[in-house]
């Protein structure tokens, strides 16, 4: 039975269609360029080749390109001004309390970044915690230490613990210690590797709710 939530912040508690995702992304690819001093169209593929065994961009740059700092990496994608790419949404607040059970946000991102998203949809106060990529000392999912130091913090088991996410790699990873995890897919690419792999997916946060209602997720 489900009795504590494990969200993910970006892409998952606002949509991946806004512009912050893309903001992130270009970002992102601007500094990969730079620090490996290649066109941006090589920093795209380097980087696709390097995250299919890395976790992120920052822990493929720090294990195979020598980045050390970790928070010129983090001014670079996440920059103040990242705020005006997100869009207000006025449900987001009473429906995640509606939810009725813990949350905790485990987050790639820095706290910085974290702390901005939240306290735009004044919702920081409704988690029992937030952890993010340095709490993991920059190795966050879908390593399993970064769930379970985590749930450890948290006070919560894998078991009693639904987690959230946008990513199939990360529900990969989460599933891997033993858990239940559920896929949010608002554009409908992933139903294929949900079905096969045994994922829950839902098309945005706001189908947790009904999700949480049925066999094998029910909560309590």
């Amino acid at each position: 039975m489900i009795r504590h939530l494990l969200l993910d912040l970006d892409n998952t508690l606002y949509p991946a269609s806004g512009a912050m995702d893309e903001g992130i992304t270009n970002r992102m690819l601007d500094f990969v360029a730079r620090w490996l001093a290649v066109p941006l169209e090589e920093a795209k593929k380097l980087r696709v080749e390097g995250l299919k065994s890395c976790g992120t961009t920052l822990e493929w740059l720090r294990t195979r390109h020598g980045l050390t700092d970790m928070d010129a990496f983090f001014e670079a994608v996440h920059p103040e001004s990242e705020i005006d790419e997100l869009t207000e949404d006025a449900k987001l607040r009473p429906y995640l309390l509606s939810l009725g059970l813990p949350m905790t946000l485990l987050t790639n991102a820095p706290m910085a970044h974290a702390t901005r998203v939240l306290d735009f949809f004044n919702i920081k106060d409704i988690f029992t915690g937030v952890y993010d990529l340095t709490f993991h000392n920059g190795k966050g999912k879908p390593h399993a230490s970064s769930f379970l130091d985590t749930l450890d913090a948290a006070g919560f088991s894998v078991a009693e613990t639904l987690f959230v996410d946008d990513l199939p790699k990360y529900c990969r990873g989460y599933q891997a210690i033993g858990g239940k995890a559920v896929l949010v897919d608002e554009q409908d690419k992933y139903a294929d590797i949900a079905q096969a792999e045994g994922f829950g997916r839902i098309a945005s946060i706001y189908g947790l709710a009904d999700l949480l209602k049925t066999d094998g997720y029910c909560a309590g």
